[in-house]
């Protein structure tokens, strides 16, 4: 038979826990060469193989379920599972980076803060997050170069525009009980325009463009920060902020809104 080990060698050996060897053997993927009448589990330098192959297979991302089907076959056609395996992996991998990227952001954001409102943080992960499927929907209604330009910018220069826009964003919440025309809200919104004039090039041509369209809302692509009472003030704030500037916003159908 060989050399054989106990559970308790073979789990030291081997650097998997009993109760790892205990599943394995209710899964019947890995039970031991044998078991002594009092019940005692040895395992032999032959399940030591057995059990490096199923370490190997789960390396590679592959479920118990999977491997035990691999091990009822004599021999194995690879080359499918294995281009699925790689493509779950690359996506796990942008997932994971996604992760990260979102993580460092919101660190940087907050580095210089203690507190910050939970909708803000939230939206804010949620834009990293979902970035690609954005990117989709604004192209039915803006110009996918204009799209490309606002989307291709550095990553210093997006944290710095994401930190601009969580700052006006707790200062409009602090402020949401004055007149939409007040000075101090509508400097605000002169700094909310001056981040879309960098993005986009022009900012009241852009929401000219913007407010001439039928925009179909989508909150699970856009998870606003603000209350729908919020929103209304920002918007009247807003609308108050073009008016000033000559800008006459439409309300979607090609309508001016009334004064």
């Amino acid at each position: 038979m060989g050399e054989s080990y106990s559970i308790g060698e073979f789990s030291k050996k081997t650097a998997t826990t009993i109760r790892t060897l205990h599943y394995y053997d209710e899964l019947n993927l890995l039970k031991p060469s044998y078991v002594t009448d009092k019940g005692r589990r040895y395992y032999t330098n032959s399940d030591l193989i057995t059990l490096q192959k199923i370490l190997t297979l789960k390396f590679l991302g592959y479920s118990l379920e999977q491997i035990k089907e691999f091990f009822q076959e004599e021999t194995w056609d690879l080359k499918e599972t294995l281009f699925f395996q790689k493509s779950k992996m690359v996506q796990k991998k942008k997932q994971i980076e996604n992760v990260i990227k979102a993580l460092d952001h919101a660190l940087h954001i907050i580095e210089d803060r203690k507190e910050i409102e939970p909708s803000i943080f939230i939206s804010l992960i949620s834009t990293i997050q979902m970035e690609h499927e954005q990117k989709e929907w604004l192209k039915n209604y803006i110009d996918g170069d204009l799209i490309e330009t606002i989307y291709d910018v550095s990553e210093s220069k997006q944290l710095e525009v994401e930190k601009k826009w969580v700052e006006i964003s707790m200062d409009l919440k602090k402020l949401r009980n004055l007149d939409p025309d007040d000075q101090r809200v509508q400097d605000l919104i002169g700094e909310m325009m001056a981040l879309v004039k960098e993005l986009t090039g022009d900012d009241l041509a852009f929401v000219q463009e913007i407010s001439e369209k039928e925009v179909e809302d989508d909150v699970w692509l856009f998870h606003s920060p603000f209350s729908a009472e919020e929103e209304e003030w920002i918007a009247s704030a807003l609308n108050a902020y073009l008016k000033r500037k000559g800008v006459d916003l439409q309300d979607g159908n090609g309508e001016k809104e009334s004064s």
